[in-house]
């Protein structure tokens, strides 16, 4: 899958007629994800990833990090911040539209190493993507 496939099928879950915006809302689901995986899962991932969305995943990435502990409500608070989104409803949507592109760019044994790290309401949004 390319970049523009990726935020293609972003911009059809979400119905984001914005493209920036669509963008920005990707960018901090990736980057909300990359920092709640181990630094070694989060390379794994970045290597399946096209060159932009590597440059995405990585911005702000910081050298041996620990995985930062976020459950869902977390998780979209900070997506929502990170996106400058309206609502939580919005972070929950492009979350699992990020999550959907992201599982259909990954290899399925990828998917299911970033799904094992993640906390049980985490998982559930991983599998419902």
């Amino acid at each position: 899958m390319t970049t523009l496939d990726f935020y293609r099928k972003v911009i059809e879950e979400t119905g984001q007629t914005n493209r920036d915006a669509a963008k920005r809302g990707a960018a901090a689901v990736l980057r909300a994800l990359r920092d709640r995986l181990t630094p070694e899962e989060a390379d794994q991932v970045a290597a399946q990833l096209p060159r932009e969305l590597k440059s995405v995943w990585e911005e702000g990435d910081v050298l041996g990090r620990c995985p930062v502990r976020m459950h869902r409500k977390e998780f979209y608070e900070r997506v929502k911040a990170e996106a400058g989104l309206a609502s939580i409803r919005e972070a929950r949507w492009i979350t699992v539209a990020v999550f959907s592109a992201l599982k259909a760019q990954l290899s399925p044994g990828e998917a299911e190493d970033v799904w094992a790290q993640l906390p049980k309401d985490l998982k559930e949004v991983w599998q419902e993507a």
